[in-house]
């Protein structure tokens, strides 16, 4: 018990001055932050600065970069071409924003087709939760029913019909599948037109949507489960054929594996076309971005001209971010680099879950594409609720040794790759995993 409070006592003084930051941004910001996901115990890092692949906080200290915006930045901050391109279009355009139609918004739109709906339709957004929600709203619009079905602990932006069940807790999970809120203030009727469903459980999934058929206006799923849990390709097989048996729109919540799974995301990585799919994060080079695209005949309801479902969003395809994601994608699509990142983080994860293998408590390394999340559970991990098997103060325990060694990971939070981790960085983390491990036993 000394030993890890003389090491709280060590990092607190290390970092004085975000901890005098939390404490002037208590006063105007609830618990210091502006998303509650930007906060942990017992006050966040406050940076000043980044590069490639490290951040720099407001003391100074160094750290490499595991959050990286919690995914978006997957060349790592400050891209070089992507700073041009900035630049470029900033100097092209003399504005942030036109507010009216130009070219860089049917460029890109016509290049993110090409990937992943060649015959489809889509709009921009400004977010990945701009994306679900309008493409759950233009769903309800095309089957004119008010009931959504989403998964037990997916998680598709802060809505209150997206929150419900998205993570649950033991004692909840024990209930079943019961809608559960996932915050305070949501109404009565969303939690009666929410259905939950099972990730990975192809019967129970299909029984549930055959009960609900005539109230159900969609299903929205994250492919891949909080990123890093892989899908039963039969699994989405079934539920691609399911969905389509009833004329359900099936959405694929592509924010965080568009392009993390592999170039194209999880339709080409395990070949089950959705009806809709939303984009986000990746696609705006760092910049605010989404998109929700699909079948021509439900995006075509979007059409102005025939006022039937009105969408709008004043920065939706703004010139900066348009510019941001195609120097980004420019990246990705040069020989070897989509590769290298996938090996950098296969690398990274098997060395990790090599180092910790030393830990006597059982651990595991979850990795789909470039991301990965540590768990200590010698349970099979396929759905949320193993997940809560885990022991969380564990994951604490080595979140914040890693930390203290220069890693920066969010608290419980999966850990994401960027083409920007050099084999210098590699090196420094594997060597700070295996520093932590007497810090976890103790």
């Amino acid at each position: 018990m000394a030993k890890v409070e003389a090491k709280r006592t060590a990092a607190r003084a290390r970092t004085k001055s975000s901890k005098a930051y939390s404490d002037r941004a208590r006063r105007s910001l609830p618990g210091g932050v502006t998303a509650n996901v930007k906060y942990f115990d017992p006050y966040p890092i406050a940076m000043r600065r980044a590069r490639g692949c490290r951040l720099w906080d407001l003391d100074g200290n160094e750290y490499i970069d595991y959050c990286l915006s919690f995914g978006p930045l997957i060349l790592g901050h400050g891209h070089p071409r992507v700073v041009k391109a900035l630049r470029d279009v900033l100097d092209s355009t003399g504005t942030t924003m036109l507010g009216t139609p130009h070219e860089l918004e049917a460029a890109y739109a016509e290049r993110l087709l090409r990937i992943f709906k060649p015959e489809g339709l889509m709009r921009f957004t400004v977010s990945g939760t701009e994306a679900t929600l309008h493409a759950v709203r233009i769903a309800r619009a095309y089957r004119r029913r008010p009931m959504i079905g989403k998964f037990e602990g997916h998680y598709h932006g802060g809505v209150d019909e997206f929150l419900v069940s998205h993570a649950p807790s033991a004692a909840e999970a024990k209930r079943g599948l019961a809608a559960t809120s996932g915050s305070r203030g949501t109404p009565a009727h969303v939690l009666e037109n929410t259905l939950v469903l099972p990730f990975n459980d192809l019967a129970a999934t299909e029984a549930r949507i055959r009960e609900h058929a005539d109230r159900l206006a969609c299903i929205i799923l994250e492919p891949i489960e909080r990123s890093f849990i892989a899908p039963d390709r039969d699994f989405l097989e079934g539920l691609r054929e399911v969905t389509a048996r009833f004329d359900i729109p099936l959405i694929f919540d592509e924010v965080m594996s568009g392009f993390r799974v592999t170039y194209g995301g999880a339709q080409h990585a395990y070949g089950v076309v959705p009806d809709l799919l939303c984009l986000g994060k990746v696609i705006g080079g760092g910049l605010p971005c989404g998109a929700f695209l699909g079948r021509s005949d439900i995006l075509e309801l979007a059409d102005p001209t025939k006022d039937e479902f009105f969408h709008s969003s004043t920065f939706a395809g703004y010139p900066p971010a348009m510019a941001a994601g195609m120097a980004t994608l420019d990246e990705l699509e040069k020989p070897g680099t989509f590769e290298g990142l996938l090996e950098t983080s296969r690398t990274v994860a098997s060395g990790i879950e090599r180092r910790l293998s030393d830990e006597p408590a059982p651990v595991q390394v979850l990795r789909v594409g470039s991301v990965f999340s540590i768990l200590f559970t010698d349970r099979k991990v396929r759905t949320t609720r193993d997940t809560l098997a885990a022991d969380g103060g564990k994951r604490a325990a080595l979140d914040a040794a890693v930390l203290d060694r220069g890693i920066f990971v969010k608290p419980g939070k999966p850990l994401y790759l960027s083409t920007a981790h050099d084999e210098g960085a590699v090196r420094q983390t594997l060597d700070a995993f295996g520093e932590a491990i007497s810090d976890v036993a103790g």
